[in-house]
Formats: structure tokens, sequence, C-alpha cells
């Protein structure tokens, strides 16, 4: 009889373990890597959506008397102060996407407000993209890099003083005031 030799080979000292250091870096990922993965959230979340709207829909068939009197309540309160708050918020994310200050109000109406919505911790859903989509139709009403804010002549300043033109020493305004 011929006896078999095995060896083994152990892959838990090739493994990393709590206690050793491993050689590798993390390495960002590509931009085809990264788009496919905005492309898989925007997917899931559509998806997200969907099945919050049947369920919205199954829980709207078995509710009560009582239920349907307070989601309805709830419905006409949300319709109320849903637009000023998606309104608040849109011009917050158009000034933080750079919009031009005398054109926030307008880049706002331009703004595709059936595709916003609030969700349940206030955020505004949708919100990012119809901002990205504004900003490539409209380029010329975001700033450039290197353009800033300018204040205009005869305006005060953000603290609301104007700027003093030079500094007087305390001896120069005294012999200002006894006309020296």
């Amino acid at each position: 009889m011929a006896e078999e030799t095995t060896t083994e080979t152990t892959t838990e000292e090739t493994k990393p373990g709590p206690g050793t250091e491993t050689t590798e870096e993390w390495k960002p990922p590509t931009k085809a890597e990264y788009e496919a993965k905005l492309a898989e959230l925007a997917r899931v979340n559509a998806e997200s959506a969907g099945r919050r709207v049947k369920l919205k829909e199954l829980e709207q068939k078995n509710e009560t008397d009582a239920d349907k009197a307070k989601r309805e309540a709830l419905e006409a309160a949300t319709a109320l102060y849903k637009p000023t708050a998606i309104k608040a918020s849109a011009k917050s994310a158009l000034l933080e996407a750079d919009a031009k200050t005398d054109r926030v109000a307008a880049l706002a109406g331009l703004l595709d407000v059936s595709k916003l919505d609030i969700d349940d911790k206030g955020g505004i859903t949708g919100l990012d993209a119809e901002v990205k989509r504004v900003k490539a139709e409209y380029p010329e009403f975001f700033k450039t890099e290197g353009e800033g804010d300018k204040p205009r002549p005869g305006k005060l300043t953000p603290g609301g003083k104007q700027a003093a033109e030079t500094t007087k020493t305390a001896g120069e305004i005294i012999a200002a005031r006894y006309g020296g």
C-alpha cells in the first residue's frame, strides 16, 4: 500500500487579522465606478419610493374612519407648508451651487417641483439632481471660478457699517474737535 502524503497549507497565516497590518492602501473608485454607484443608488431610491407608494396605498385601503380623518388633516397641513419649505430649501441649494444672488428667485422657478418631495426627516429629496439640471441648462446664471460677490458702490458692507476711510489717533481726534 502506498501512503499518500498531503501537504496542508494554512491560509490563516496569510489572512490579515487583528494585530496584523496590511500593506494595501485604500484606492478611490474610478469615475466609471463612481458613476455606476450613483446610478445604482438612483435606481434603489426609485425602487424604494415605489414601494413606499404601494405601502401607502395598502394602508389607505385598510384604514378606519378615524385614521382616514387624521391622514386627510395631515395631507391638508402638508399641502400648506410644503411649497414654502421646498422654495426655501431650493433657494439655499441654489446659493450653495454658486448661483448669482440676483438670479436665485428666477432659478428656483425653473426647478421641477413635481420631482421634489419632503422625506420623513424633513429633507428635500430630488433637490440635488434638479439643481444640477438647472446648473447644466443655465450656466450663465451661476458664478464662475474666481467670480465672487463684489460690493456695489454706495452700499453698506455686511456688518451694516461703512468701512472707515482712515483711522485717526486720539490726538488727531481731539485736535480736530478743538479746532487745532
